[in-house]
This record gives C-alpha cells, sequence and structure tokens, in this order.
C-alpha cells in the first residue's frame, strides 16, 4: 500500500513535472557552460553530442536530431571541421551521402567537463536500490520520447502555419 501524497496524486504529477521542466533548464545551463568552455555554441555542442551518442551521422540526420535546418546544420559542420572537431567522410555504399564523424581526441576533451556532475549523479543515486534507479530510467526515457514527439509536433504547426500568434 503507497503512502498518501499531501495534495494527492493530481499535486505530485505537478510537481515531478515542475522539477522535470527545471532539470532541463538546468541541463541546458550545464550544456551551455562546457559549449563556452569548449569555444563552442550551444548548437555545436548538440551536433557534437549527437555524434558522440551515434558515432557517425548525415547532415540530414544531425538536422533531425537538433531541429535546426540542413543549411543551418552544412554551416555548423564547416565550423567544427574547421576547427578539428568532425570530419567529414563519402559513404562507402554511396559515393554522393557524406558522413559526418566525431574527432576521438577532441571528443575526448568533453569528458573531463562532466566528470563533476557525473560523481554528483552517482551520489545522489547512492541510496536508492537498483529498482527504483530502473524507474527511474524507465520515466526518463518515457519523457524524452515525449519531449521529440511535442518538438516534432511544434515544428509541424509552425510550418504548416498553425499555431502562430495572429496578433501584428
Amino acid at each position: 500500500m503507497s503512502t498518501p501524497v499531501p495534495g494527492g496524486r493530481a499535486a505530485l504529477v505537478t510537481r515531478l513535472q515542475d522539477e522535470l521542466v527545471q532539470a532541463v533548464a538546468d541541463g541546458i545551463l550545464l550544456q551551455q557552460a562546457v559549449a563556452d568552455r569548449l569555444g563552442l555554441s550551444l548548437g555545436d555542442f548538440k551536433c557534437l553530442t549527437v555524434l558522440g551518442e551515434t558515432g557517425h551521422a548525415t547532415a540530414g540526420d544531425i538536422a533531425t536530431r537538433t531541429g535546426l535546418t540542413t543549411g543551418a546544420v552544412t554551416r555548423m559542420i564547416d565550423r567544427l571541421e574547421r576547427a578539428g572537431w568532425v570530419v567529414r567522410e563519402h559513404d562507402l555504399t554511396d559515393r554522393r551521402r557524406v558522413i559526418v564523424r566525431p574527432v576521438p581526441e577532441r571528443q575526448a576533451e568533453i569528458l573531463p567537463l562532466f566528470q563533476g556532475m557525473s560523481a554528483g549523479w552517482a551520489e545522489a543515486l547512492a541510496d536508492y536500490p537498483d529498482e527504483q534507479i530502473a524507474l527511474v530510467l524507465d520515466l526518463f526515457e518515457r519523457m524524452r520520447e515525449v519531449a521529440r514527439e511535442q518538438a516534432a509536433l511544434i515544428r509541424d504547426q509552425a510550418t504548416s502555419g498553425r499555431g502562430r500568434d495572429p496578433s501584428p
């Protein structure tokens, strides 16, 4: 049997949603601080994050994952290539496709900037049993999916003309 929560489930869900919004905002501040430290824009850093997760991507894949236009992504890749963060390679099966890969030595510069956060998270999670950590992980995976779906919906509405502010 669960313990009653002051204000009930609705209050608890509202509080959780508020905390998630703040966690995302704080995460953006952390990413901006890391990007600033590396001399990158937040968009550039997001691109490197995508490449760090996937190992490689096309400009179109990066555009989809970052929400940027393909033109903006092309300019971003140009900047990152000039700065030594990424390399472009032709796809061996389709020479028209260009694959963007992170430069491992440059990617290695990012990890130390997150060591304090990783240690803090490990400390914060130390008192929770594996089952509860698995529950939180499931929640975050679901929330990421909801966020991606909502971002796509908002972008689709903007490009179709719906959802625009009708005031001058």
